[in-house]
């Protein structure tokens, strides 16, 4: 750093604030000491920041920078509205306090915000990473291009294609084959699988992936139940089809994201769990005690994505990377009344 600072003809310091992309210094400024960081070959110390790295996660931390969470689903208040999504902001913010960091909160469609304005106010605000969640589909983060190409980014909860940046999400085929084996083991052999196509498609059909791989002779497969455009609250014709559905296959189980399906099931007072057991592939928090289903650890979703963050910003990392990576998180399966208990082997 000394030798870049006299080549460069500022302090060390100043060197410093820039090859970690310290807003204090002028972009100009950064740009010219890290092009003269490059061609002299300076590399940082993976131990040093390592071991520092370390020092903060093990005591209280005075503040370091910000890091920015932003919403990408056209609803303002998804926080609000959906317990998951809050679990992921609680974790992500524990972790960055504990670290050092703050955490500002953003709305992508915010009529009065657009891009090239935000990035400017993650300058202004020191803001040093960016989380982006709540995504529908990839074209809110490709007009992100002014935010991701100068910010560490990561996506929250799903795998964003283009751009290819990392991500953080459940493990959504492992969810869905360990809650068809929680079934069978109870005694299920009809196991049917009911998802809104958008979310399926948007997970690279994971869950109906671990739905087939569980299910063998032993548990017959049944067509999949599509929902069409069920995004806020389910249309009239959902419901048709769900009776139509279970008129036809007679499935003595279901697994399932959404909570009104077991609305819909005791409208046609069928018995819950004898009759047809019910399992959600992500049981929300508020359903805790009263269904079974798979928790998908949302909290420790959130705290890795922050996780993620602050290593990009160690290693000044910008823009799409050479190569995507993803952090999978396991869920925990939670039994409830809406299922029987499991057949004891004789």
């Amino acid at each position: 750093m000394s030798a870049i600072a006299k080549e460069t003809g500022v302090a060390k310091s100043t060197v410093s604030l820039a090859l970690r992309n310290d807003p204090r210094v002028a972009l100009s400024l950064r740009e010219q000491i890290q092009k003269v960081a490059a061609r002299m070959g300076y590399q940082t110390n993976a131990l040093v920041a390592r071991l520092m790295y370390e020092l903060r996660s093990t005591r209280k931390q005075r503040y370091v920078a910000s890091l920015a969470f932003i919403n990408a689903h056209k609803v303002a208040n998804i926080r609000k509205k959906i317990s998951n999504v809050n679990d992921w902001l609680e974790g992500a913010e524990q972790q960055a306090q504990r670290l050092g960091y703050s955490v500002d909160h953003f709305w992508l469609h915010d009529p009065d915000m657009p891009i090239e304005r935000l990035a400017r106010i993650f300058y202004a605000r020191n803001i040093q990473g960016v989380a982006f969640y709540g995504l529908q589909d990839d074209s809110c983060v490709q007009c992100c291009e002014p935010i991701w190409s100068r910010f560490p980014s990561v996506t929250m909860g799903v795998r964003c294609k283009q751009p290819a940046l990392h991500f953080v999400s459940n493990d959504h085929y492992s969810t869905a084959m360990q809650a068809c084996e929680q079934l069978k083991s109870r005694g299920y052999s009809r196991i049917g699988i009911i998802l809104d196509r958008w979310i399926d498609n948007k997970l690279e059909h994971r869950f109906v992936a671990g739905y087939h791989e569980s299910l063998t002779q032993k548990a017959k497969k049944i067509p999949i139940l599509y929902l069409e455009d069920v995004k806020e609250y389910p249309r009239p014709e959902g419901k048709r089809k769900f009776t139509q559905w279970l008129n036809k296959h007679r499935p003595d189980a279901c697994v399932c994201l959404n909570s009104f399906i077991l609305d819909w099931i005791k409208e046609k007072s069928i018995a819950i769990p004898d009759e047809l057991g019910v399992v959600f592939l992500d049981l929300p928090r508020e359903l805790k005690g009263i269904a079974a289903g798979m928790e998908q650890q949302q909290i420790w979703t959130g705290m890795t994505a922050t996780d993620n963050l602050i290593g990009q910003i160690l290693r000044r990392e910008v823009g799409i990377p050479i190569f995507q990576r993803g952090i999978m998180i396991e869920s925990q399966w939670c039994p409830g009344p809406t299922v029987r208990e499991p057949v004891r082997a004789t």
